[in-house]
């Protein structure tokens, strides 16, 4: 369901396992439905969701849309005994995605959220050092995540919060929750600060959140105002830190720092850089398809989606009280 990038991307992932099949595609404008499904051999195209939804030859969904659709087309497929995986943030109503969560539940069928970031080499390898307790006891977690946008950004559907649910935070600010999440575990309480301070719109272009619990805290900034792309996650713990640097392409390459504290001398430092293209996609649909397959743990369950997107409500209805 979507046929932009993130849908194409995705296809085009699916099919390179061989053993998995797309046999439709749905977008609300044919021709790039069309254009999609004539890459794929015997792939059929349409403007209706409902199709897919109800199509019985197909057993998963990818759901890749504007954020206002995500939660009824992935409610209505799960509802059709379908697997569901579909893309961050889930939905614009968290009351809506817990029916998904429930129906997914009910049905026994696997619903996952889009959080690629948690497949990227250097965050994956990252946070299995930490879960190994290479850098010992949490304290505190650095994160940045921005876009320089683009001329006419502001007309685009991210910057319509009726179609996007809001601006940056439920946009790349999702991914940097979600990986903070991640490694501390469920936050109990969030500070923010929302900044409309370039784009003439009408949501954020800018966030910074303070996320807290007892494992330690997050620092985050996200941004639509970067002068050039940028992405950094760093983790300190009492013995070391890691930080993570670039996500390849326009981002920069992506690098793993790993320091250990040494008594009276500087940091050791390690370094890993991977070049490769981005397999981020790749993994997460490896994990999607065993999970389906062989009841293996989805690493990003709707459950993770849900949360995040509470999350994002509750800062949204901070923010709108004051």
């Amino acid at each position: 369901m979507g046929a932009g990038l993130i849908g194409r991307k995705r296809a085009m992932v699916l099919e390179s396992f061989g053993a998995d099949k797309v046999i439709a595609v749905a977008d609300v404008n044919l021709t790039r439905a069309k254009k999609l499904a004539d890459e794929i051999d015997g792939c059929e195209a349409t403007s209706s969701w409902k199709e897919i939804a109800n199509h019985k030859q197909i057993d998963t969904v990818v759901v890749a849309t504007t954020h206002n659709n995500l939660a009824t087309i992935s409610l209505a497929a799960l509802s059709a005994g379908k697997h569901v995986l579909c893309e961050k943030p889930l939905g614009i109503k968290s009351a809506m995605v817990a029916k998904c969560v429930k129906m997914a539940r009910k049905k026994k069928l696997m619903y996952k959220v889009g959080f690629n970031h948690r497949f990227h080499p250097g965050i994956a390898m990252a946070h299995d050092m930490f879960v190994a307790g290479k850098i010992g006891k949490l304290m505190y977690i650095k994160a940045a995540y921005g876009i320089g946008g683009r001329p006419g950004y502001e007309k685009e559907w991210r910057m319509d919060k009726e179609v996007s649910g809001g601006g940056e935070l439920i946009d790349q600010g999702a991914h940097l929750i979600d990986l903070s999440r991640w490694f501390m575990g469920e936050i109990t309480s969030v500070k923010a600060e929302l900044l409309t301070s370039f784009w003439p719109v009408k949501v954020e272009d800018n966030v910074f959140l303070l996320l807290r619990n007892r494992s330690g805290l997050a620092e985050i900034h996200a941004s639509w105002t970067e002068w050039k792309n940028r992405f950094t996650f760093e983790i300190y713990g009492v013995k070391g830190y890691l930080k993570i640097n670039g996500l390849g392409g326009s981002y920069g390459p992506e690098v793993l720092t790993f320091g250990r504290r040494v008594p009276g001398q500087a940091p050791l430092e390690k370094f890993w850089k991977f070049e490769d293209p981005d397999q981020s996609w790749r993994k997460e649909w490896l994990n999607f398809r065993q999970a389906i397959l062989r009841g293996k743990d989805l690493n990003g369950s709707g459950v993770d989606g849900l949360e995040v997107l509470r999350l994002i409500e509750k800062i949204y209805k901070q923010k709108k009280t004051k």
